[in-house]
């Protein structure tokens, strides 16, 4: 009796450790694009960097979890907001486009993407062009529907210190 109440207790010890290590307070940190001229807040403890990565940007995985953060820049001569926008809508893993939100050098898509494992995949994406319309910055979130709640506050808080191109 003795042993089955502590294997209970260890297993109720080592839940308790797994759920305190995703709940803890984030490790936030300014990530900054030199290339591009913009930066943004980003949850640095919650997510990690895969081993290896190319391109430009940076693309952050969660450590407890299948959310991912990515952000980049890039040239936007010859593209209009307008154009940028039905790209990114019109991706073959988009299954609905929930919200849409635009001004003179900036929109937002929100929506979801189709998973293998069936379950929807939430993603908030927003775009800036610099003063000029040469260039862009854009991060996108995404996240399992089920972690909404989790990712409401990480979203906002990169969507409220994140700058357009040449800002820096």
């Amino acid at each position: 009796m003795k042993r089955a109440w502590l294997g209970a207790a260890m297993v109720l010890v080592a839940s308790i450790g797994v759920t305190a290590a995703q709940e803890a307070p984030h490790e936030w940190g300014t990530y900054r694009d030199t290339l591009y001229g913009f930066s943004a807040e980003l949850p640095f403890g919650m997510f990690e960097r895969p081993a290896e990565q190319e391109g430009k940007g940076l693309t952050l995985l969660q450590i407890f979890g299948s959310g991912q953060i990515s952000i980049y820049g890039g040239d936007a001569a010859g593209l209009t907001l307008e154009s940028f926008e039905q790209r990114l809508s019109a991706g073959a893993d988009v299954r609905d486009i929930t919200y849409r939100a635009s001004g003179d050098s900036w929109f937002v898509l929100s929506g979801f993407y189709d998973q293998p494992n069936g379950e929807p995949l939430i993603f908030y994406t927003k775009v800036l062009l610099s003063s000029d319309q040469q260039r862009f910055s854009a991060f996108e979130v995404s996240y399992d529907q089920s972690e909404k709640s989790q990712f409401d506050g990480i979203v906002a808080r990169i969507e409220d210190s994140f700058t357009r191109p040449g800002s820096l």
